[in-house]
């Protein structure tokens, strides 16, 4: 993923325009209410989009509000797009972006990272893995080690037979989220108490993915007022999957470009 070249007096306007052209819902109110609705009963019923790993959490549903650590986080749809602001994916690679409204809930300000690190990279829908100096960095780290670890890794996941599990052992290190405030186009580093935002997280995702849907998990955030194994006191620790669902992909790729012809 690169940075799209900039220039003129009016770059700024013409990128916030472009992400909330790319993000931005274009129903009405009455049609998402509709949706969201129609989105919730799907989620119970047995032809709604469950699996094993899914059943033991709560669902993700569009238009629902849910719980996380400090913040209250409703995901409002999960959109495909070309360039993003200035975001741009390699030729052959589009931009995946999931939008949700996140309130910090609480009395103190709260960092990105904290909101990044309950809302991982979608697993197994071509999200471009972590770039190769990034997985130097992890190989370095990970002979720091006694070296048992790191063999029994990818192994723990597998069933005995080699089938099933195998699948998630060998997924790639995929990159943490970067977070937009739609309304600006602006990465967000602080979410204030007690206010609201519209933010995209954003990854890059392959064009070889051509299903419509994307599985979105939310991880449960744990406080953590003193740590036994660092110096760090007072921070939130992310935990197990707390929220899964698998919701509908909106293509607007056919929004994005030049921004020519966009009101």
């Amino acid at each position: 993923m690169k940075h799209a070249r900039t220039g003129g007096p009016d770059i700024a306007f013409r990128l916030g325009r472009r992400v909330v052209s790319a993000v931005a819902d274009d129903m009405s109110t009455m049609q998402r209410v509709g949706a969201g609705v129609a989105a919730a009963l799907v989620a119970v019923t047995p032809f709604g989009a469950w699996s094993k790993v899914e059943a033991q959490a709560d669902p993700v549903v569009a238009g629902t509000a849910i719980e996380v650590g400090p913040f209250d986080v409703t995901v409002v749809r999960v959109v495909k797009t070309g360039d993003l602001g200035y975001l741009t994916p390699a030729p052959g690679n589009h931009m995946l972006a999931v939008v949700a409204d996140v309130t910090n809930t609480g009395d103190e300000p709260q960092y990105s990272s904290t909101l990044g690190s309950a809302i991982p990279a979608p697993k197994g829908v071509d999200v471009v893995p972590r770039d190769a100096l990034a997985g130097l960095d992890t190989d370095l780290d990970a002979g720091t080690d006694d070296g048992a670890e790191p063999e029994a890794e990818p192994s723990a996941g597998a069933s005995p037979d080699g089938e099933g599990d195998g699948e998630d052992a060998e997924e790639p290190d995929l990159p943490s989220a970067t977070i937009v405030n739609v309304a600006d186009a602006s990465n967000i580093r602080i979410f204030n108490p007690g206010v609201t935002y519209q933010v995209a997280l954003i990854w890059e995702q392959s064009d070889e993915f051509t299903g419509d849907e994307i599985p979105v998990e939310v991880v449960g955030l744990d406080w953590i007022d003193e740590s036994r194994l660092t110096l760090d006191n007072g921070y939130w620790l992310p935990g197990e999957v707390a929220f899964q669902g698998d919701l509908p992909l909106k293509d607007n790729t056919d929004r994005t470009g030049d921004g020519q012809g966009q009101q």
